[in-house]
């Protein structure tokens, strides 16, 4: 499954917060709609309708924008969105138009200014700018009140319906984000399995090499200095030297096959508890088992290999791994849903490309690509066969 498949979870969670999210708007329009309803002057009734539908779409549009951004900042953008500076437009053009529906008896426009005080913290983080909106909305729901006789009964009626609507949007906004904050989680937790391992290699290796270079600079400082006065012991020494290079690469390919070496059985355990570590949930079934060593370390690479594509690549929610007999090959499948496997490697030994030659040299095959809905890396090995 691809990069928005892998997201279903988040998305869902969004979903939810939009619609209920909606509650502001349609709070928004009930109670002014059944005073324009009750209304019988068409002259009111008709600006009326306009100033509720303009405040009515801007706040969603607010909403909608603040929701949907990718990262919000912790203090929040200093600059206003359009959206933003729209829905303080529609409010203040809405005084002259709905205001005066219902009077003092339906609070009209209290339910407008109440509704977007209550979605102000959904669309401002800043104290600073979402203080500064209370008090202008504070300051507009008593003068609005005062024009229509009653500046106590729209102050209540303003926060009664501003408290309401925050406590039923915001508890859904919160739940979306940490949705959200939990999957990066998920993600970091695989990229840092994924730099473990490769700092425990890259640490054997140094530990090796770095030793193993050392002496070998020492010993060839010491054989240029004997050269012009001692040739027989630059001779002697050359030939320690020349010892020393070839037990350091016995060295290093010994630790290199230790990782490349080890079998499926312990490769399978590996990847079990880095896929664990990263917070995958996966599904191990090894019903076959291979008939040599070098099948079962050509085995062993791949799943690595597969596996850690997973741990780099995978937002999905579900690996399954599954090795069984296909006729007369033994298959291992390595089924995820949201990983796709990195650009074929123009060096030998890495990357797809490296392991179709590992595979081609058993008369094996590999494959990685999408299968419906899934990521599928399949590689396949005849039973019995291959170099020792």
């Amino acid at each position: 499954m691809g990069y928005d498949d892998a997201d279903r979870p988040v998305r869902r969670a969004r979903a939810v917060a939009l619609v209920a999210l909606l509650a502001a708007p349609a709070s928004t329009a009930i109670m002014p709609g059944l005073a324009l309803a009750r209304d019988p002057g068409p002259g009111r009734a008709i600006p009326g309708a306009i100033g509720i539908a303009l405040v009515t779409v801007a706040l969603a549009a607010a909403l909608y924008r603040s929701l949907m951004q990718d990262e919000v900042a912790a203090g929040g953008a200093v600059r206003p969105a359009p959206t933003d500076v729209a829905l303080w437009l529609a409010l203040l053009a809405s005084i002259p138009l709905a205001a005066p529906l219902g009077g003092a008896d339906w609070s009209t426009w209290a339910w407008l200014g109440g509704s977007v005080g209550g979605a102000l913290p959904l669309i401002y983080r800043r104290p600073v700018v979402l203080i500064g909106g209370w008090l202008a909305l504070l300051v507009a729901v008593l003068a609005v009140g005062s024009w229509v006789g009653d500046p106590l009964g729209y102050g209540l009626t303003a926060i009664s319906v501003g408290g309401t609507v925050a406590f039923m949007c915001g508890l859904p906004y919160a739940l979306w984000r940490l949705v959200g904050e939990l999957r990066a989680g998920r993600e970091a937790r695989a990229r840092l399995a994924v730099a473990e391992e490769r700092l425990r290699f890259a640490r054997d290796i140094h530990d090796l090499v770095g030793h193993s270079l050392s002496v070998i600079a020492l010993k060839a400082e010491l054989v240029e200095r004997l050269q012009p006065n001692d040739p027989g012991r630059a001779a002697a020494e050359a030939g320690q030297l020349r010892g020393l290079t070839a037990d350091a690469l016995v060295q290093l390919r010994s630790t290199v096959d230790g990782y490349r070496g080890i079998d499926l059985d312990q490769q399978a355990v590996a990847v079990g508890e880095a896929l664990a570590s990263a917070g995958i949930p996966y599904r191990m079934e090894l019903a076959a088992r291979p008939d040599s060593a070098a099948v079962s370390r050509l085995l062993a690479i791949a799943l690595r290999e597969a596996s850690t594509n997973v741990l780099r690549h995978g937002r999905g929610t579900e690996c399954v791994i599954t090795l069984d007999r296909a006729g007369r090959d033994l298959r291992l499948r390595v089924v995820n849903d949201a990983a796709e496997f990195p650009a074929e490697s123009g060096r030998a030994g890495t990357g797809l490309a490296g392991m179709r030659e590992r595979f081609a040299e058993f008369g094996g095959s590999v494959r990685a690509g999408r299968d419906g809905e899934r990521f599928v890396f399949e590689a396949t090995v005849p039973c019995q066969t291959g170099p020792s």
